[in-house]
């Protein structure tokens, strides 16, 4: 039943375009990891490459969602592992009530990590540094890898 209403929370995302995505470098604006502008193109990018889904969501009135985007977010080590072992999606819940209400955010921030077939492979509240929230997505796509051969697929 959880499955089913992941994969319709998907849909519905990607029928009505809900996900926009957020972040900047100092450089340029643009952030340095690389978000996927939709749950839909998210889901495409995961499926293609057999990468989990990180949504990461918050909102613009919350100050440990910014504290998380300003250090967590743009260190360059976390930067790097996130983007080659993830596809992130930044998800604000004042845009995207629907989609936090399905997948029952309650606190903020809160990062949620889905393989491609929408299994819920972690989910963390509030803000962590670095190296905290690498070890807990490294748990995550660990998960990712029992999960798939539990189910006979491929998890790379």
């Amino acid at each position: 039943m959880r499955r089913t209403k992941l994969r319709l929370a998907i849909a519905g995302a990607c029928l009505f375009g809900l996900f926009a995505s957020l972040g900047e470098t100092a450089e340029t604006g643009k952030s340095a990891l690389q978000w996927q502008p939709d749950l839909h193109a998210a889901h495409t990018v995961a499926v293609r490459d057999n990468k989990p889904m990180l949504l990461i969501f918050g909102a613009e009135w919350c100050g440990w969602c910014k504290k998380l985007e300003r250090t967590t977010l743009r260190d360059p080590e976390m930067v790097r592992y996130i983007n080659a072992t993830f596809v992130p999606v930044h998800i604000d819940v004042d845009e995207q009530k629907k989609v936090a209400a399905i997948l029952e955010v309650g606190s903020l921030p809160c990062t949620i990590v889905l393989s491609p077939e929408a299994d819920l492979l972690g989910r963390f509240e509030g803000f962590d540094k670095p190296a905290g929230l690498q070890k807990k997505l490294a748990a995550a796509k660990k998960l990712q890898g029992r999960v798939a051969a539990a189910s006979g697929t491929d998890a790379r």
